[in-house]
């Protein structure tokens, strides 16, 4: 079957004028039924463009703007010529980010561009979490305003953007890393030289910060699943699981579940996480935990009995694709947490009991002990003290309610008899 003709013209985006009256002039492909429009570097007037589009054309800046176009146009055109079949995303790539070359990706101007390159090197990194965020965030962006430029990007952009995400009642959280990403796709475009760092949005607007939300749990529930001996074997799994998360430092279920023998070295857990192995290239200092003797019946009890898998435990195997992985990892929380809440119903406990609680709960225990900060942070892997800070807000929240309870709390005063 012939594939439909793909048409290139050119169209003044007099939507959008600058302060000198000028507009944005765009790349219009268009292949039936689709269209797409592309910013280019050259802006006129809406007078002015009427005077490029006539037949007799006597002014020789405008002759020499449209030489410029007739020549864009030809290169385009050249460029669609080598596409059999013709697709956007393929030319996308030729064209603007020269086959995803570093030499040619500050081409483009556009923000859906840069996003795209980000997320296609995030899936090659093997990040597909990270990759789906940012493809969350641009998606989230051009449902406010589409086609937007790097140069779009300014501080009133930016405070109008979170307007609408707090009127669609996104939490500060999701604002939050929206705004991180798109800070990264920024601060990209100006190591490329494809934007001033005269023009950085992020000089004059504060990204938000969610607020820390409790998960961590009390010490009496804590020791409710310590003692807890379920019967049902889902259950104990389940459970065994989690502790073994809150025991081994609070360690994330994606790292539990790539550990592999190698990670034990006698009475202790040593490993590098994850997130942190795909995002560094310095400073990977390993995590290194101490397994008590709960920990290391867990480990034993459900460790793989299959002599060619590679891993410690049997939820993952050799040659699985990154995103093969995430999916396996997200469904086994997903198991675990279903069957941690039935165990906390059982048990009475109101608390949330996610495998995330675990992490938090193990840093709040030790804060409450009287561990130093900063060995809570080594201990959790993460790159700074307030991001610890951050984790240990419920902490915080209990001990001004104590104090706050002491304060009225002297005991029964005794009577003198008069």
């Amino acid at each position: 079957m012939e594939q439909a003709k793909v048409y290139v013209s050119f169209f003044l985006d007099a939507s959008r004028p600058n302060s000198d009256n000028t507009c944005l002039i765009k790349l219009n492909i268009y292949q039936k039924p689709h269209k797409k429009r592309y910013g280019t570097e050259f802006h006129c007037t809406k007078e002015d463009w009427v005077k490029l589009n006539s037949a007799k054309l006597r002014d020789d800046s405008l002759k020499e703007l449209k030489k410029k176009l007739s020549a864009l146009q030809s290169k385009v055109e050249e460029v669609i010529k080598t596409l059999n079949p013709f697709s956007f995303l393929a030319f996308e790539e030729e064209f603007f980010n020269g086959g995803a070359s570093e030499k040619n990706r500050t081409q483009t101007r556009m923000l859906a561009d840069w996003f795209n390159v980000a997320i296609k090197e995030f899936k090659a990194n093997d990040q597909v979490g990270t990759a789906g965020t940012y493809q969350t965030t641009i998606n989230s962006i051009a449902s406010f305003k589409n086609n937007l430029q790097i140069q779009d990007i300014t501080p009133a952009f930016l405070t109008s953007y979170e307007k609408h995400l707090l009127s669609e009642n996104k939490s500060l959280t999701t604002i939050n890393i929206y705004m991180r990403n798109l800070r990264a796709i920024i601060n990209a475009a100006i190591k490329q030289k494809s934007l001033s760092k005269d023009n950085y949005p992020f000089a004059q607007y504060e990204i938000p910060t969610g607020q820390n939300v409790k998960k961590a749990l009390k010490d009496f529930d804590i020791n409710l699943l310590l003692q807890y001996k379920p019967e049902k074997d889902d259950h104990k799994k389940a459970l065994d699981f989690w502790l073994f998360s809150y025991l081994c430092s609070g360690i994330n279920f994606a790292d539990i579940i790539s550990l592999k023998p190698n990670n034990i070295n006698g009475s202790y857990l040593i490993y590098h996480r994850q997130k942190t192995i795909r995002t560094k290239k310095k400073d990977l200092r390993p995590i290194k935990v101490g397994l008590n003797s709960r920990a290391i019946e867990i480990l034993e009890r459900w460790k793989t009995a299959d002599a060619n898998n590679p891993y410690l435990f049997p939820v993952l195997e050799t040659g699985l694709a990154a995103k093969t992985i995430k999916n396996r990892c997200q469904r086994f929380i997903k198991w675990v947490n279903k069957r941690m809440y039935e165990i906390c119903e059982a048990l009475g406990i109101q608390q949330k009991t996610g495998t995330y609680a675990a992490r938090h709960t193990f840093s709040t225990v030790l804060k409450r002990k009287g561990a130093p900060i900063a060995f809570i942070k080594d201990s959790l892997g993460h790159s700074s003290m307030l991001v610890t800070e951050n984790y240990l807000g419920s902490f915080e929240d209990e001990v001004a309610l104590e104090y706050a309870n002491e304060l009225t709390n002297f005991g029964t005063p005794k009577l003198k008899a008069v």
